[in-house]
């Protein structure tokens, strides 16, 4: 399309009623909507964010997913979005840049004098409309909690010297407690006694000075803590990898562990192949897929009522079978149903697929870059919320990646 013919569109579509135009401008895909904002001054002054627009957004918003290339030692800077609703729907596509991470400084690496490396930041998990960030292989093991749709951040105060020196980080996460609308982020710790490990937590309430210990884990120093977790519903859950006959989950909230059982039905085959099992979220409700790759097809497993053993159903069952290939091996993450009813799913490290329930058929979206580069990615729903707001704090930052500053100004003002 022509430049004189989106001049006439706008004109066009500057005619229609205010309230009718930003019900249109706010069913764009995300990125669209950013561009809408350059065409003219009518389509950014309705696309400023005040409550209305906010509200009017959040309400017709659709999930997009997060992606950040490179492995934990050599994470890129750069956060990129795939939005399911349109992208899987074409052959070829280039993921669209969405947030460029902070610099947050170097540190001196041990044994090696006078030498210092970026400190990088790894994408950890979504939770809402935020994205969480945590920094490896560095001495102060330092967070942050950003929106990218604002390019606002926080960053989260380093765990206490006194816990640091005693105890070394497993795993950091984001949650939200819906009760007391708050966020916090849970750390998972280790530390040597006498010939022992033993395993502890810590609670950060973002908008507090300081950590808290909280009750012991159920879990072993060999838990793989990042393995296959999900985040619902104000707690987060792992599948057990030791025993792999419960979830256990973190009621943010009530600052405690639990555990809730795998279906009923699984037997001891489903239980002993750890390597085919994963959780996701499908309609709002807890899920857990099995791979049965002998059989050729995938369960999806959805807990009707949270914390009820009883209330698990197999919602569906998908085939697998691919014509001239043979099984296929892996963990399908389901991360969720979209309008068309299509269920959408990450085969991990390997491609996006659809399962279509009403034609009983799956397609390979054909992401085959996954396969080759294995980013690390989230499922989250984008918000124009300024960030200080949804934190309950006084004051946040903002990034905006200096080649594209002025740009960015004017689209996100």
């Amino acid at each position: 399309m022509s430049r004189r013919q989106s001049a006439k569109m706008a004109e066009s579509l500057t005619d229609l009623p205010p309230n009718i135009l930003m019900e249109i401008l706010v069913r764009l895909p995300l990125k669209s909507l950013f561009i809408s904002r350059c065409v003219c001054k009518t389509f950014l002054s309705l696309t400023t964010p005040n409550s209305h627009f906010i509200d009017l957004h959040s309400s017709n918003a659709t999930q997009i997913l997060g992606f950040q290339f490179g492995d934990v030692f050599n994470p890129s800077k750069l956060l990129r979005l795939a939005e399911p609703e349109l992208d899987i729907a074409l052959e070829n596509f280039v993921l669209k840049p969405l947030y460029q991470l902070p610099q947050m400084g170097t540190s001196v690496v041990m044994y090696r004098t006078n030498y210092r490396e970026d400190n990088k930041l790894v994408l950890v998990n979504s939770c809402n409309s935020l994205l969480y960030f945590v920094r490896r292989h560095a001495p102060d093991e330092r967070s942050l909690v950003c929106n990218p749709v604002t390019s606002e951040y926080l960053i989260i105060p380093d765990v206490d010297r006194k816990i640091r020196l005693e105890s070394r980080t497993k795993s950091m996460w984001l949650g939200f407690s819906p009760g007391t609308n708050q966020y916090k982020v849970l750390r998972i710790s280790s530390s040597v006694n006498g010939e022992y490990v033993e395993v502890g937590a810590q609670v950060f309430v973002i908008g507090s000075s300081s950590w808290r210990e909280i009750e012991a884990l159920p879990l072993g120093n060999d838990h793989s803590w990042d393995l296959c977790s999900t985040f619902l519903n104000g707690a987060m859950y792992w599948l057990d990898d030791q025993s792999y006959r419960d979830i256990v989950f973190f009621d943010f909230e009530r600052e405690r562990f639990g555990d809730v059982a795998l279906p009923p039905e699984f037997g001891d085959e489903q239980l002993k192949n750890k390597h085919c099992m994963s959780t996701g979220v499908l309609g709002g409700c807890l899920c857990v897929s099995y791979n049965d790759f002998n059989a050729q097809h995938v369960d999806l497993w959805v807990m009707r009522k949270r914390g009820d053993r009883e209330s698990w159903i197999k919602e569906f069952v998908v085939d697998t079978v691919r014509p001239r290939a043979g099984p296929v091996f892996g963990r399908f993450k389901p991360l969720q149903v979209l309008r068309n009813g299509e269920v959408l799913m990450l085969w991990i490290n390997n491609d996006l697929v659809c399962y279509d329930p009403r034609r009983k058929s799956l397609r390979f979206v054909g992401f085959h870059w996954l396969r080759m580069t294995t980013p690390r990615n989230v499922a989250f729903t984008p918000s124009f919320i300024p960030l200080k707001d949804a934190l309950l704090v006084d004051r946040v930052n903002r990034y905006i990646r200096p080649r594209y500053k002025r740009a960015l100004e004017t689209v996100l003002m």
